[in-house]
């Protein structure tokens, strides 16, 4: 039987079973198409969980971010390279992670540490690169890692993948993958991380060991010119810190400067205002490296001074590491200091300034971050404000710790200067550090509309195009 039949104008074409379910399966298709996402194969190379350490937020931001726009799989570097590395986290960061929409795959690879092997070895090794590879410091965990990720994309049929940080051994993998496959190869920079051997070499310098400083200088020019050359070969690269932006971008890095958004804030952040009995704190790593000189320039200059303008001051000191001369002048000068404590969130909530005395620039500064996000003010010297855009626009900044102190004090006293702290803080932070900002930020260098265009020039154009409508929004709401 013939099913045609003679379509009269103004009446509906019927359509076959058969018809029918073609285009039943052609939309199916079409809507499975629409919702799926590209692979994503995100390196780190620590476990973000817990959240009590600043690399691990920003790791831990990588993760949330990347797994709103990607099918996202998970390979953590675990073992002794991890400082406070523990059996639980394996447990701990799995649940955590494969739990988050977008996450597909949590997987572990534990690493041998270099130190550990003879030092015969370690030289032969890097003889046998020089020679096969023409690289000079490699690490030797590198031919491993680079193996393990090969298996994880060949399995999920990934082509994308996102370096978490710059550390030589990533660097060293990125090189190898680039040789491996047709992989698309991006980088997380929490820092320049080169820039660690200049904080040693400033150890050695003080404590005058000269052979040990020449030796510091040139492995730092190795390894700079390691970082940014693989900065320059890769995808593109998302820097935390404004600074160091800054300096990628003068090599001729596709960098993109994209701080760090906490998830780790309370929904209702207590709103701050001055009270009888203020409380100044500095909270942080308190080595010598990277604060020492500055909190004992603090105890000298500012703790005196505060006490003596400012009756009832709590003053606080909470971080690892600090020096015998520090926690005596504590304990002299009638400073509470903690090397831990259980609830950060309490300590937040107490504190009325925040200090931050670093005499050496490094990364973004987590726990600035955490302050402004509380709307606490800071007052800070240059070197820790290097992390953001225009820091003058929400903190105080000097060097001089005499300045340092008269800053101190009036915030600590003067109710009207307290709230203008606080007035510009709120404004900074709906402009520069609100989810929508940095959420918009991290679709739009992602997109692939703008992976199509080669230079920052170009894709900060449109970051800020972009980003320009979520402010508008964010600043009508908070109206």
């Amino acid at each position: 039987m013939n099913d045609s039949r003679i379509i009269m104008p103004g009446e509906e074409a019927k359509k076959s079973f058969a018809e029918v379910l073609q285009t039943i399966r052609t939309n199916m298709v079409t809507n499975m198409q629409l919702q799926k996402r590209e692979q994503l194969l995100l390196v780190l190379h620590a476990p973000p969980l817990p959240l009590n350490q600043g690399y691990r937020q920003a790791a831990y931001n990588d993760i949330i971010q990347l797994s709103r726009l990607k099918d996202l799989h998970i390979l953590i570097c675990s073992g002794k390279m991890v400082y406070d590395f523990h059996r639980d986290s394996y447990d701990l960061n799995y649940k955590g992670l494969i739990s988050i929409p977008g996450v597909k795959s949590v997987s572990f690879f534990e690493l041998n540490v270099d130190w550990e092997k003879p030092l015969w070895q370690r030289i032969m090794h890097q003889v046998s690169v020089l020679i096969k590879k023409q690289r000079l410091i490699e690490d030797s965990a590198a031919i491993e890692l680079t193996h393990n990720i090969i298996k994880l994309c060949d399995l999920h049929d990934i082509k994308d993948i996102h370096l978490g940080i710059t550390i030589n051994l990533f660097i060293d993998t990125f090189l190898n993958l680039r040789k491996s496959g047709n992989y698309r190869i991006s980088f997380s920079a929490h820092d320049i991380d080169s820039d660690k051997v200049l904080i040693r070499m400033k150890e050695n310098l003080a404590e005058r060991k000269i052979i040990k400083v020449f030796t510091n200088l040139l492995t730092y020019w190795l390894l700079l010119w390691k970082e940014i050359d693989a900065c320059k070969k890769s995808r593109f690269v998302i820097s935390m810190a404004y600074h160091d932006f800054e300096r990628l971008t003068k090599k001729n890095v596709n960098a993109f400067f994209i701080p760090p958004y906490l998830h780790t804030l309370p929904a209702n952040c207590i709103t701050k205002k001055l009270t009888a009995k203020p409380t100044l704190l500095i909270f942080g790593h308190i080595a010598f490296s990277a604060a020492g000189s500055g909190i004992e320039q603090f105890m000298e200059k500012v703790v005196p001074a505060v006490k003596e303008k400012v009756p009832g001051v709590i003053i606080k000191i909470v971080g690892k590491d600090a020096s015998t001369e520090v926690i005596s002048k504590c304990e002299m000068l009638g400073v509470l200091y903690r090397e831990y404590i259980e609830d950060p969130e309490e300590l937040w909530n107490e504190t009325t300034v925040l200090a931050s005395p670093l005499l050496v620039s490094k990364g973004i500064r987590i726990r600035i971050l955490e302050a402004v996000c509380r709307g606490i003010p800071v007052v800070c010297t240059e070197q820790s404000a290097t992390g953001f855009s225009h820091p003058e626009e929400f903190l105080r900044i000097t060097n001089d710790f005499n300045l340092f102190a008269h800053h101190c004090i009036e915030l600590l006293t003067d109710t009207n200067k307290y709230q203008l702290e606080l007035e510009r803080i709120d404004k900074y932070f709906i402009q520069n550090l609100s989810e929508d900002i940095i959420r918009a930020k991290w679709k739009h260098v992602w997109s692939e509309e703008s992976s199509a265009f080669s230079t920052s020039r170009k894709m900060k154009k449109i970051i800020s195009e972009t980003t320009k409508h979520a402010y508008e929004t964010n600043l009508q709401s908070s109206k």
